[in-house]
């Protein structure tokens, strides 16, 4: 059997890794983890932004400092600081997510999935677009993301949906919040 190592490929195994670890850490910790990950992409992306407005312009410090190129620096710090907030968050953060509604073993089960999956895609279409060279706040120059990785269209297609990727976990909480208010009215 011969597999090659591809985009595809990759993304594949972010999306299996990340919802295995949520079936290991359970439906509330996962939670936690895709309102880090907000908390993070915002952080992330505020900072990479003003390091490039400060530290940018016709000479770059970072490019003096570092002797690269600027814009390779602020991805790869937009990544670090990401990824470093989630952790944090996940593992000292202030505070814990509890529903409280008792629910049976397949309900959890398809909510562990459920979440599990929108974290997967929230975390891996991040990624991208700070791999990309976009920013969250301006998202909306999405024909950058056709020249990255042209051969991939799982990449392509995490790029162009960041939006909905970024949206999906909100609406989730939201219907599940409604959901199992009417299942306490019941």
């Amino acid at each position: 059997m011969n597999i090659s190592l591809s985009w595809d490929l990759v993304i594949i195994l972010f999306f299996a890794i990340i919802i295995a670890y949520s079936f290991i850490i359970g439906r509330d910790a996962t939670i936690k983890n895709i309102i880090a990950a907000y908390i993070a992409m915002l952080t992330a992306d505020g900072l990479g932004n003003l390091a490039q407005q400060y530290l940018g312009g016709e000479k770059p410090i970072l490019s003096l400092l570092a002797g690269t190129n600027s814009e390779e620096i602020l991805i790869i710090g937009k990544i670090i600081f990401f990824i470093l907030v989630i952790v944090i968050i996940a593992v000292r953060g202030g505070f814990t997510v509890s529903i409280e509604r008792d629910q049976g073993t397949l309900m959890k089960l398809l909510m562990i999935l459920l979440f599990g999956t929108l974290n997967a895609g929230l975390i891996v279409s991040t990624l991208l677009l700070y791999v990309s060279g976009l920013s969250l706040l301006g998202a909306s120059q999405i024909d950058v993301a056709n020249s990255f990785a042209p051969t991939s269209y799982l990449v392509q297609l995490m790029i162009q949906n960041y939006n909905l990727w970024f949206s999906l976990p909100a609406i989730a909480f939201v219907g599940v919040s409604f959901w199992e208010g009417r299942q306490e009215e019941n």
